[in-house]
């Protein structure tokens, strides 16, 4: 048996429910009926919600051998799900069918997440007629604030290194510099808008990450749910207004932040609307007498939040690295003006401007219209490959032309090309300015 005194615990965080069942006493408040219920249905949601999901960060991803548990579990709901979606709404084809998307806000996203409402909603009927005689649930309550708390630090932790490393919104492409700005759907005006500036996005993401590190520790967990929600609701701000695909996700990570906050609800109404006094709360918590099991509780704390900060910081300079200080670029990178398109005949629109990158070739022709094409280089042969269909040979004549000879189509072509320099652009030259005697508004 384990013996347990009275002498406050350290940031032990881990076992801290263990600690507040038994630190339990006869004389336990009642919960309002409206609390136990809402609690019931929060449980329930927020446990669903924290489970393993493609695109969603859980905890379960930190912990060794979980991947074995999650796996299961995933394939269960992507088998339900598009059996709800074609019986029960009726549809059919792509939004019945999982695939690989960057969109969050997928029919099938959308159907799952009512599921987990629905389930919510009846389990906690059961649930409430099966145990209306329990008085509270702190035990439980702790128990769950701990998953929500993780859940929405790690998450939290995954998108703010993902900004501190500059990756989630890359510079603007050269192929972008061109394209009118009409031309841009919302989310790309938003892409592009936080990408132009490196400083603002690596702020933005230190925000994120704040309020992710103050959720680890149960003294700041107030403000660090008050960190996050600020952070959260203008990230829900700019899904909705931007139409970025992440509504669903965004909204939900809100409403953890918003739970986290509410059990300080009246002593935070009291600080900044009533101007009353607030007493302090009590965070001492018992402690195990047996130090052994003390310091493994401390250890398996520290494992478990430093080996995700440490993947997260590591994995984030190692991209950062790959992506900026050591990229990989065809022996052709870079945006061209086309000066020569021979023969224009037989050989569809001229093109206007080519964006060659690693990943593949962008064109803007003459008509404005874009063609994007898959691409290979041999270096070895100086030819280029698009969409496997089509080789073009080119060479240098000096450093800032290209020539290009091949076929289009099965028709022969040839195209001098001229570099773009990016540093000619003004989104790229401008620069800060301390001091500005008028606006630069452009």
């Amino acid at each position: 048996m384990v013996v347990i005194s009275v002498k406050p615990m350290e940031e032990s965080v881990i076992l801290e429910p263990l600690a507040v069942l038994a630190s339990r006493s006869d004389k336990v408040p009642r919960w309002p009926l409206a609390q136990r219920v809402l609690f019931r249905f929060a449980f329930i949601y927020f446990v669903l919600y924290s489970m393993p999901e493609g695109g969603r960060i859980n905890i379960l991803n930190v912990i060794p051998g979980a991947q074995f548990i999650a796996m299961p579990y995933t394939k269960l709901w992507h088998a339900i799900c598009p059996w709800i979606a074609i019986h029960g709404f009726h549809l059919s084809g792509q939004p019945t069918t999982y695939f690989p998307t960057g969109s969050g806000d997928t029919t099938l996203a959308y159907i799952e997440n009512l599921a987990y409402v629905l389930l919510a909603l009846v389990g906690t009927l059961v649930w409430s007629v099966l145990d209306r005689r329990r008085l509270e649930y702190r035990f439980l309550h702790a128990w769950l604030r701990l998953l929500v708390r993780y859940t929405l630090a790690f998450t939290l932790f995954g998108y703010g290194f993902a900004k501190i490393f500059p990756l989630q919104f890359p510079p603007p492409r050269l192929f972008r510099l061109i394209q009118p700005y009409g031309d841009f759907s919302p989310m790309g005006v938003l892409w592009n808008f936080m990408g132009a500036s490196v400083p603002y996005q690596i702020f933005s993401g230190a925000a994120e990450a704040l309020g992710g590190f103050l959720l680890l520790f149960r003294r700041t967990t107030t403000l660090g749910a008050l960190v996050s929600f600020a952070v959260m609701a203008n990230v829900v701000a700019l899904n909705f207004c931007y139409d970025v695909p992440v509504k669903l996700y965004s909204c939900n990570l809100l409403l953890m932040a918003a739970f986290l906050a509410a059990g300080d609800a009246p002593r935070l109404l009291n600080i900044f609307l009533l101007n009353r006094p607030v007493g302090s709360v009590n965070l001492e918590l018992p402690r195990f007498q047996r130090r052994w099991l003390h310091v493994a509780t401390i250890a398996f704390w520290i494992l478990f939040a430093g080996i995700e900060l440490f993947s997260q910081v590591q994995g984030g300079w190692s991209r950062y690295r790959e992506t900026y200080l050591t990229p990989k670029r065809p022996p052709i990178f870079g945006l061209y003006e086309v000066r020569t398109f021979e023969p224009a005949s037989g050989n569809g629109t001229p093109w206007r401007k080519i964006d060659f990158q690693q990943a593949g070739v962008s064109v803007r022709k003459a008509d404005d219209s874009v063609a994007r094409f898959g691409v290979k280089y041999d270096a070895g042969q100086n030819t280029v490959t698009l969409n496997n269909l089509h080789t073009l040979t080119w060479s240098r004549p000096d450093g800032s032309r290209l020539i290009l000879k091949g076929k289009l189509d099965g028709n022969p072509i040839f195209m001098e090309l001229r570099e773009i320099e990016p540093t000619n652009f003004l989104l790229m030259n401008r620069g800060f300015h301390w001091i500005n005697e008028f606006p630069f508004n452009r």
